[in-house]
């Protein structure tokens, strides 16, 4: 599981943790955040994020293959897990049934993790694990308690992780975020 994980590019963000964010200071700059020109509008004048600046702090490959994933519906969110997080359809059902709509819960995915790290199934394990830690770090959105389902397609075949360009996807998901939170009517 380890050498997957390693593998995949992603091993930076375990060192990760969304409980050292300053939320003052990011309310500050979303305020500053003008979505016309992608930047944010300082007194000093414009600054960016650039694909450098994500490498550099959270040591992602910016190289390789950018792949988005589709939006997924409700009836694919319950068959990813069958497939490739080793539940049962029942369960699956239910759990996106809870969620309202193609989300897994983070606290889910720690207990398949979990689970399955217990009965030796590493695939599945290191599947919940690494959807657990992109849904809670690059593709946390507000709730910062849910992860889409459409991520798990990115985990489908662990060995062709380590060939996404994962700096890229952070920052169009980062770019994406903070279009979404300086809007007015964003609570």
């Amino acid at each position: 599981m380890e050498s997957w994980v390693s593998r995949s590019g992603l091993s930076s963000l375990q060192r990760t943790s969304l409980n050292k964010i300053d939320t003052n200071l990011v309310s500050a700059f979303v305020k500053r955040w003008h979505l016309e020109t992608s930047s944010f509008h300082m007194s000093l004048g414009e600054m960016n994020i650039t694909l450098d600046d994500v490498s550099c702090l959270l040591h992602l490959p910016i190289r390789g293959i950018f792949w988005s994933p589709q939006d997924v519906t409700e009836e694919v969110a319950v068959e990813l897990p069958v497939d490739y997080l080793g539940v049962s359809q029942g369960e699956s059902q239910s759990h996106v049934r809870s969620c309202r709509s193609s989300y897994y819960k983070l606290e889910w995915l720690y207990d398949l993790f979990v689970h399955h790290r217990a009965a030796s199934n590493c695939a599945y394990a290191t599947r919940a694990y690494l959807l657990m830690l992109v849904g809670s770090t690059i593709f946390a959105d507000k709730t910062f308690t849910l992860v889409e389902a459409r991520y798990l397609l990115l985990f489908t075949d662990l060995d062709r992780c380590s060939g996404y360009s994962w700096g890229a996807a952070a920052l169009v998901t980062l770019y994406i975020y903070l279009g979404d939170a300086s809007m007015y009517s964003c609570k």
